[in-house]
């Protein structure tokens, strides 16, 4: 997933940064870098933000 999607994804559920990485039960810190491109999402966390993805932005 692309960083710009991740923050597409953010911004489409209105939650702040610290909210949004409670929703994925991460730290606020690693969804900034997620957003950054340092880091990607692995795991759970990277099928959440699918499942977001999907029923978020339309297809």
């Amino acid at each position: 997933m692309a960083p710009q999607d991740i923050r597409t994804v953010q911004i489409q559920e209105n939650a702040s940064q610290a909210v949004f990485a409670r929703y994925l039960n991460v730290t606020t810190g690693l969804v900034s870098q997620w957003e950054r491109g340092e880091k990607r999402p692995r795991g759970a966390s990277l099928k959440l933000l699918t499942l977001l993805q999907k029923t978020v932005l339309p297809q």
